[in-house]
């Protein structure tokens, strides 16, 4: 098997690991059930990786990478950064009903009392995320945009009520409209910006062209 090949196969094989997070849970899911939702035999899942813990850091690792570089591409896109933070904040938020991204989170956070090198690569990614907000929050206060007293208790607090949001959604509520979960971070972090209704939506207005 060639190189680019290898590559691609163990890609595959992480991405079936969360999907088999998603639908079976850690504790329960086996090796076989991953080589089965990957199409592999066992022993190609084996060869890449040497236990199931290994595996699934590699598989939580993966999946942190590709939140860190969704975040990444918004932080440094067009818009105020207003419209950034906001976008950071709620694009993160479960979609349609049928959105079961979230479910890899809730499963994750509590096997991290259990496996340091989960909860190594769970702290890192909060603390990128946290690191991030307040980012684009001094970038906003620098342009004029709003002020805030306490950026890394702002970025906190927003956050933890994102989370809230989101598994309350995802394992509660997923009928309720994904636009009603949005509007309430939205409204949360306009609060926190002290920003009025008019200036908020005139900071998410699209840069003119």
């Amino acid at each position: 098997m060639s190189t680019s090949a290898s590559d691609q196969r163990r890609t595959e094989i992480l991405d079936a690991v969360v999907r088999v997070i998603i639908d079976i849970g850690f504790t329960d899911m086996t090796v076989a059930d991953v080589a089965k939702a990957a199409g592999v035999s066992n022993a190609l899942v084996h060869y890449h990786f040497t236990s199931k813990p290994e595996l699934i850091e590699a598989a939580v690792q993966a999946a942190s990478l590709d939140d860190r570089n969704f975040r990444e591409a918004i932080a440094r896109g067009p818009g105020t950064a207003t419209a950034r933070l906001t976008d950071v904040l709620c694009d993160s938020l479960p979609g349609d009903a049928a959105d079961g991204s979230w479910l890899l989170w809730v499963e994750t956070w509590g096997e991290t009392r259990r496996h340091p090198g989960i909860r190594s690569v769970m702290s890192e990614l909060d603390a990128h995320e946290v690191g991030t907000i307040v980012e684009l929050i001094a970038e906003g206060e620098a342009a004029g945009e709003f002020t805030c007293d306490d950026h890394h208790d702002t970025a906190t607090r927003l956050t933890a009520l994102r989370d809230g949001l989101a598994v309350d959604r995802t394992l509660f509520h997923d009928d309720v409209p994904a636009e009603r979960t949005r509007t309430q971070l939205q409204r949360s972090l306009q609060r926190n910006l002290g920003l009025s209704d008019v200036e908020y939506r005139a900071l998410l207005a699209p840069p003119a062209t």
